[in-house]
């Protein structure tokens, strides 16, 4: 008979949530496959804002197979003891537990802790001076760097910023080796895996367990070239690839197709930039959508997805969607950083620069076999990769090295 681990699962922000956001529905994933496997879970969360008793409530009855053993919550201002008036004289640090949690949690006695990313972590370490297994998103010195990066593109004032940036991101390097050394560290997306290694930290990439995909539906394809743009609309992949719709694909379909031969859809959960809403009025051929609740039937009437989003860091979800869904992909080259199983030419394409989006854009509205085809290997790659069953298999292993 197998030993019944004691686990103790340390997590930030919202309560882990089967259906509803990206990370959360990650860190849901893994909690449930750690009851699956008979192992008694408690749930340390640590957040900014009350979480109220139905909510509480909520998120215990979600699970079916086995009950959380217990939930402890912990309200904290700010999860970091720095601000912008305060980051040139201190290190980063997590925000410091009182003696009272501290001795609550200790005395859980764990088999083993496992960190939902970087804060949970470092919350973790105040407590117990074990090994513990933290799973990572992107990291917060690449996420930093590159905010800065697009902020600069947009705007030239922002290069007065540059020298405190530089001073920020070192510091969260600091923290991250400070954090992660002599730990079990596996990563989200595989740029992570480069990057911390350049800081002194082992990890390894897993592609996470991902459930937000749609049924494959037989929809008739729009007569002009028709693309879908969609994502959160205000994060740093969407910051990057709306840039990069605006400035670079946007004026080649408009060489391919002429002025008013295509069609861009953007679809998004928050609303968009000022600065980005104001840039799209003056392009007739880009159609602001919002949030669209029946995001499948538009996608599947579009020749293909875009995008295009430069920046190296991350493993989109929105992409894992697009694989999933049977939507066809056309991404910058980039993306395949954080997502190795994207090939080009095979399951998705993936472009160099605006002259390859439009080829490849192209391509796909000329020839629909070819939607078809890459489509078609794209949600079976999903299926070996990010696939709950698959998926979970691996986490399994690393959980139970």
């Amino acid at each position: 008979m197998s030993k019944i681990n004691k686990i103790l699962v340390v997590a930030t922000g919202d309560l882990p949530n089967k259906s509803e956001g990206a990370s959360t529905t990650v860190f849901y994933h893994f909690i449930n496959y750690l009851l699956k496997k008979k192992n008694n879970i408690y749930l340390f969360s640590i957040s900014q804002k009350k979480i109220n008793n139905k909510t509480k409530k909520n998120f215990l009855n979600s699970f079916k197979n086995q009950n959380i053993k217990s939930l402890y919550t912990y309200n904290v201002k700010n999860y970091y003891n720095f601000n912008k008036f305060n980051f040139l004289f201190r290190r980063i640090e997590t925000s410091k537990l009182d003696k009272i949690t501290i001795k609550k949690i200790y005395n859980l006695k764990p088999d083993k802790v496992f960190a939902l990313d970087i804060a949970a972590a470092s919350f973790a370490k105040q407590i117990f001076s074990k090994k513990i297994f933290i799973w990572l998103g992107d990291l917060n010195f690449s996420t930093t760097w590159y905010h800065f990066y697009y902020n600069f593109k947009n705007n030239y004032k922002y290069f007065l910023y540059y020298f405190f940036v530089k001073i920020i991101v070192k510091k969260w390097k600091y923290f991250y080796k400070k954090t992660l050394l002599n730990n079990f560290c596996v990563s989200g997306s595989n740029a992570n895996v480069n990057e911390l290694k350049k800081i002194g930290i082992k990890s390894m990439y897993q592609p996470y367990p991902w459930t937000k995909i749609y049924k494959k539906i037989n929809q008739k394809k729009k007569n002009k070239p028709s693309f879908l743009f969609f994502g959160n609309l205000v994060g740093l992949g969407s910051k990057s690839a709306m840039n990069y719709l605006i400035k670079d694909i946007y004026p080649n379909y408009e060489n391919i197709w002429g002025k008013n031969g295509f069609k861009i859809y953007i679809c998004g959960t928050y609303k968009l930039d000022e600065n980005f809403k104001r840039k799209i009025k003056k392009l007739k051929n880009i159609k602001l959508m919002g949030y669209v609740y029946n995001l499948n039937t538009l996608a599947s009437s579009c020749h293909a997805c875009l995008f295009p989003i430069d920046v190296p860091v991350g493993n989109r979800s929105r992409i894992v969607t697009a694989m999933g869904s049977g939507w066809p992909i056309i991404a910058h080259e980039n993306v395949a950083i954080g997502n190795p199983s994207l090939i080009s030419g095979f399951n998705c394409y993936l472009a160099k620069n605006n002259h390859e989006f439009g080829l490849y854009s192209k391509l796909l509205y000329d020839k629909k076999y070819l939607c078809k085809k890459i489509s078609l290997n794209a949600f079976n790659t999903y299926k070996s990769t990010f696939n709950l069953k698959k998926s979970l298999i691996k986490f399994g292993k690393f959980i139970n090295e």
